[in-house]
C-alpha cells in the first residue's frame, strides 16, 4: 500500500519496522533466545547421517547446468563422492538451479555441498555458512518458513561454536537472526509467532550486552540494537495472539494450545514492554549524550521518541510535557528550522495504525480520499470521505475511517506548545 498526499500531508505509517525504532531493555538474567544453542536442529544432525543421492534431473537442458553435472561427475570419478573441490562446484549447480527456479533440486545440492564440507573441514566449518544462505533463499521461495527459522538457528549455532556466543564477531550474525525473527512476526511467516517476539527480544538483548561489554557502555553500535529491542517490545504490547489461535491478553486465554509455560512468557514479556522501552530511549539519549560523536541534536530527537513512546501508550500528560521538553532541546542544542518544522511542523502519526489486509487483488486500482483534523491531543476528528474508487466498496471506506479513528498522532507545535491542525487531505492508494 502506498499513500500519495494531496495537502498538508502527513506520511502515516502502517506498522513498525526494526529500523524505525528505538527500543528498550530487558533485564540481563533473561533466557538467551537460543538455548539450544548447544547444538545443531535435529533436522541437520538427521541430515548430516543420510548418504549422499544423486538428485533426479527433472530440467529442460542447461548448457550451465549441464557443464556443472559433468565436472562433478569427473571429479567425482577421480577423487570420490566427498573429494575436496565438489562442494563448490555443487555450489554452481545449485545456483544455476535456482536460476532456472528449480529450488527443491537446488536445495538437494546446496546440501550435498555441506556434508562434503563438513567431511574436508569439520562440523562447524564456516565454509558452510554461503551454502546455508542459498537453501535459505530457496525455502523463502518456496515458502518453507520452518524449514528457513531452522537454517537461521544453524547459522547462530555455527558461528557461536567458532566464535563463543558473546563474542562480538557474533554481532552480524545475531542482527541477521534477529531481524529475520521481527519480519518472521510482522509476515506472520510461521506458526510461532509469539517465538519470533521472544527470540527477537532476547537477541537484540543479547547484541546490546555484547556491545556493551566490548566497547563500553555509550558505544553508538548500541543505538541499532536498542531500535531493534524497543521494536519488539512494541509487538509484545500490542500480541494478539497466534494466527487462528483464540487468546485474549490480560483476561485469560481461550483455547487449549497456548501451554502453562508459554502463557507465563507471554504476560512477563508483556507486563514489562512499556518500561523496556522506555528504559531503552533513555539509554539512546544517554549514549547520544555522552558520546562527542553523536549527530549534532541526537539526544533531543531520541527525546521525542519518548514522548511518542509514551504517546502509544495513552499517557498523554507525560507525552505532551516530555515533547515540550525536546522542542526546547532541540532549539538548544543547534537543531535546524528545518529539522524542527520536520518533527514538529505538522501532525505525525505514529506506528499503530494495522494494514488494510483485504483482498489485494481485489483492492487493485482502488483509493480513498480523505480529510481529518489533529487534535492538540493527537486524535483524528471530523473524518470524512471525500472520494473513493470503486465507488460501490464500501468496506474500504470503513476500513480507512476506523484506522483514522484508532490512529495516534504526534501533534504539531507551535512555540513549544501542541495545537490543532485542520483540513488535512490524504488518499490512500491501493495497488
Amino acid at each position: 500500500m502506498t499513500q500519495t498526499d494531496t495537502s498538508n500531508a502527513i506520511a502515516i505509517g502502517l506498522m513498525f519496522t526494526a529500523s524505525a525504532l528505538l527500543c528498550g531493555s530487558v533485564a540481563a538474567e533473561e533466557k538467551s533466545a537460543l538455548d539450544n544453542a548447544k547444538a545443531p536442529p535435529t533436522a541437520y544432525i538427521e541430515a548430516a547421517s543420510k548418504p549422499l543421492e544423486k538428485p533426479k534431473r527433472r530440467l529442460r537442458r542447461s548448457v550451465a547446468i549441464d557443464e556443472y553435472r559433468q565436472r562433478i561427475e569427473d571429479m567425482e570419478a577421480e577423487h570420490g563422492a566427498y573429494g575436496a573441490g565438489i562442494d563448490e562446484q555443487l555450489m554452481g549447480l545449485g545456483h544455476a538451479l535456482q536460476r532456472q527456479g528449480a529450488h527443491d533440486e537446488a536445495i538437494s545440492q546446496f546440501r550435498r555441498a555441506m556434508l562434503i564440507n563438513r567431511v574436508n573441514e569439520g562440523l562447524y566449518s564456516l565454509n558452510q555458512v554461503p551454502m546455508i544462505e542459498r537453501i535459505i533463499e530457496s525455502q523463502v521461495a518456496l515458502n518453507e518458513w520452518e524449514g528457513a527459522n531452522d537454517n537461521h538457528q544453524y547459522l547462530f549455532w555455527l558461528h557461536a561454536k567458532n566464535y563463543g556466543e558473546k563474542d562480538p564477531r557474533m554481532l552480524p550474525i545475531i542482527n541477521q537472526l534477529s531481524s529475520w525473527h521481527l519480519q518472521a512476526y510482522i509476515d506472520e511467516k510461521g506458526a510461532t509467532m509469539f517465538e519470533h517476539l521472544i527470540n527477537a527480544t532476547n537477541l537484540y538483548a543479547l547484541a546490546v550486552d555484547i556491545i556493551s561489554n566490548n566497547f563500553g557502555a555509550n558505544d553508538l553500535r548500541l543505538v541499532e540494537a536498542l531500535r531493534g529491542l524497543k521494536a519488539s517490545n512494541y509487538y509484545l504490547a500490542t500480541y494478539s495472539g497466534e494466527p487462528q489461535e483464540a487468546i485474549v491478553i490480560n483476561t485469560g486465554f481461550a483455547g487449549g494450545n497456548m501451554s502453562n509455560e508459554r502463557r507465563m512468557q507471554l504476560d512477563h514479556y508483556r507486563m514489562n514492554s512499556f518500561s523496556s522501552g522506555k528504559t531503552a530511549i533513555t539509554k539512546i539519549m544517554d549514549v547520544y549524550q555522552k558520546n562527542p560523536a553523536s549527530p549534532p541534536a541526537a539526544s533531543a530527537k531520541a527525546k521525542v521518541e519518548l514522548g511518542d513512546w509514551y504517546m502509544l501508550f495513552n499517557k498523554w500528560h507525560s507525552a505532551r510535557k516530555t515533547y515540550g521538553e525536546a522542542y526546547h532541546a532541540l532549539w538548544d542544542n543547534g537543531a535546524t528550522n528545518q529539522e524542527i518544522d520536520e518533527i514538529f511542523g505538522r501532525p505525525a502519526a505514529l506506528p499503530s495504525l494495522p494494514l488494510l489486509d483485504e483482498d489485494r487483488e481485489a483492492l487493485a486500482n482502488a483509493y480513498v480520499t480523505v480529510s481529518y483534523d489533529v487534535t492538540a491531543f493527537g486524535k483524528a476528528r471530523n473524518i470524512r470521505i471525500l472520494s473513493a474508487q470503486p465507488e460501490g466498496k464500501v468496506s474500504i471506506r470503513s476500513r480507512v475511517r476506523n484506522v483514522l479513528k484508532r490512529a495516534k498522532f504526534r501533534p504539531r507545535f507551535e512555540d513549544g506548545e501542541p495545537v490543532e491542525t485542520k483540513g488535512i487531505v490524504q488518499r490512500f492508494v491501493f495497488d
